[in-house]
């Protein structure tokens, strides 16, 4: 049987490749610390799970609108207002199993075999495959790590051609941690306008943060503007509800019915009761956001004191998201041969940088979704991990 050219252009994800050999590693009898995998390590909260069951237990388990209920889609919709302060229609607003299909639908719906789309680097791993996997072509931006300012829109200006259809920004970002200035925003905002090309803002983390809140490039933009946005966000990362597979877009008019008939011939629709689950979510999950993010704090901290003790690591202060993204210093190897190394010695496992885009060699990352007992005892391995190679 032979393959298809899109299935073979499709990378592998590295985060799951890691978690695999990490999970071999403990069946042979290994102790392992995963740092590999983005996702909170807290449960979900007793009153999503209790809404789960009242769905159940009321026979909501049959099909529903491709679209999404319209009940969340309306809570979804006060939502956007209350924190991103923007007017969204719940008829602007489409529901998929996590927030990855609306970026795959959305590209989907708008490239042709050969268009390119501008992705940050260093940037989520997922972004040039589903490009690719799209039919398209992934053209690399510069992300700067240690200034205020991210972006340089003269490099991005330099990157758009006739074939580039659509800008991802991530901001908080994954691996980074950082977030964007009110610069960073506007720049991006002008290009979008001056070349009538969509931005697809990825704010999957905008709830988790620090000393600072979330800009929404919604909060940036004319009435006008928003027909050039797309907004991709979900309930993984925010609620601890990664298992259960339901996020959001915010569509312009003319791209819902091109993404809702992806929806209808695809997967049909997400569980019912998973979103009438997402509905409590919204409504009466912020006290537990308060909580899981002032713990995630208390682990940045500790942690960012504990890289700094060596002279090889370089590494910003993350702003949000749950990420560190060190640069070793005179790394005599690649990134992917010192995070195997990390593994199979002492047993710790974090991702190479090299899967997050060009600029991304060097480095490695460090999920901090881990409790702070292993997150102490995996840093210390790094450490001394670092000295060995000295």
């Amino acid at each position: 049987m032979s393959l298809s050219r899109m299935v073979n252009n499709l990378k592998e994800s590295d985060s799951f490749k890691v978690l695999s050999y990490a999970k071999q590693l403990e069946r042979q009898g290994k102790k392992i610390i995963h740092f590999e995998i983005g996702e909170p390590d807290f449960d979900t909260d007793q009153k999503i799970k209790d809404a789960l069951w009242d769905a159940l237990s009321r026979g909501e388990t049959h099909y529903t609108a491709s679209q999404g209920i319209l009940s969340l889609r309306e809570e979804i919709a006060r939502y956007e207002k209350r924190f991103r302060n923007i007017e969204v229609s719940p008829d602007n607003i489409v529901i998929t199993p996590g927030g990855k299909p609306i970026l795959l639908f959305v590209l989907m719906a708008i490239l042709n075999e050969g268009d390119e789309v501008l992705v940050p680097s260093p940037g989520y791993l997922s972004y040039a495959s589903l490009v690719r996997f799209a039919g398209g072509r992934p053209i690399y931006y510069n992300i700067n790590i240690y200034e205020r300012n991210t972006i340089n829109p003269d490099e991005i200006k330099s990157k758009i051609t006739r074939r580039t259809k659509a800008i991802i920004i991530n901001y908080p970002s994954n691996p980074t941690g950082r977030m964007a200035s009110a610069t960073d925003l506007l720049e991006i905002l002008e290009i979008v306008r001056d070349r009538k090309i969509p931005v697809i803002s990825d704010e999957v983390y905008s709830r988790i943060t620090y000393e600072n809140e979330h800009i929404s490039i919604t909060k940036m933009a004319e009435k006008e503007d928003m027909d050039l946005i797309v907004v991709v966000d979900g309930f993984s990362k925010t609620y601890a509800m990664t298992g259960w597979r339901l996020g959001w877009g915010v569509l312009p008019n003319v791209l819902i019915k091109p993404v809702v008939k992806i929806i209808q011939n695809s997967i049909s629709c997400v569980p019912p009761f998973v979103q009438y689950a997402g509905i409590v979510a919204l409504q009466d999950g912020d006290n537990f956001i308060k909580h899981m993010v002032k713990e995630f704090k208390k682990r940045r901290d500790t942690i960012f004191d504990m890289l700094l003790e060596s002279d090889r690591i370089e590494v910003p202060k993350p702003e949000g998201a749950f990420y560190f993204f060190p640069h070793i210093v005179d790394l005599k190897m690649t990134s992917v041969e010192f995070t195997k190394g990390l593994l199979e010695k002492y047993g710790v496992a974090m991702l190479p940088g090299s899967a997050f885009g060009p600029t991304g060699e060097g480095h490695i990352r460090l999920s901090f979704a881990n409790s702070l007992e292993n997150l102490q005892k995996g840093v210390q391995y790094l450490l001394d991990y670092l000295k060995e190679l000295k």
